[in-house]
């Protein structure tokens, strides 16, 4: 069971195929750039970092061209994803290409503390393990290591969605209607989040959650 079937209902998702194609569209190398901006600016010179639900790999793609001293490893639950993403990344970005293997994000296959920083980007609304999920990440962080989880933002306002027009310039009706078909499958609620990060966060845990880039969460847990 996902977290959007808890929340909301049956769960659609597109094949990987799609994915990978949809993933090239300008609409997200925007989206993609403005998350390796917000990563590359908090990551120390050789922070390990991980990418649970990598997809085809685009993100860690550009965050290697950026920021070539990283060490990079990025996961994902399909087989078909990661092997859409290996000969492409390692092809592009021969001196830092990501490490990447097919794992769960429920038993990720890491010892303790060995991360400094974990991500998931748009994949969280379909793990089966929301909870477990989030303290796996939590559990591969080095002591002060942050763990950041991006997802679309059921309660954007109109105005959130016409500024995320204005910067991607896109028409805002396209944007509206866009958001409104996927809103309800794709999209987490405030309160359902928080509530998932307070369980998974624990007494002695840090965890936040805050808007970004208009119509997105960042959700952040911390090692411990």
């Amino acid at each position: 069971m996902t977290l959007t079937s808890i929340f909301r209902g049956k769960h659609l998702e597109p094949p990987p195929w799609l994915y990978a194609r949809l993933a090239r569209t300008s609409l997200m190398r925007l989206i993609y750039r403005r998350l390796v901006s917000d990563l590359s600016e908090s990551l120390p010179p050789g922070t390990r970092l991980l990418d649970v639900g990598a997809g085809p790999g685009y993100l860690l793609g550009y965050l290697a061209r950026e920021r070539p001293d990283l060490g990079l490893w990025g996961l994902d639950f399909s087989h078909d994803m990661i092997r859409r993403a290996r000969p492409r990344q390692s092809a592009r970005a021969p001196l830092a290409a990501p490490r990447w293997l097919v794992a769960d994000a429920c038993f990720l296959p890491f010892p303790a503390g060995v991360f400094g920083r974990v991500i998931a980007t748009f994949s969280f609304h379909i793990w089966p393990c929301p909870v477990a999920g989030l303290q796996e990440l939590r559990r591969v962080l080095t002591p002060g290591g942050r763990a950041w989880v991006y997802e679309l933002r059921r309660e954007a306002s109109f105005r959130d969605l016409k500024a995320f027009a204005q910067e991607t310039g896109l028409p805002s009706p396209f944007v509206f209607l866009g958001y409104q078909a996927v809103r309800w499958h794709h999209a987490l609620p405030e309160r359902a989040f928080t509530h998932i990060l307070r369980q998974a966060a624990g007494p002695y845990a840090h965890e936040t959650l805050e808007p970004a880039h208009h119509i997105f969460w960042r959700a952040e847990l911390q090692g411990v």
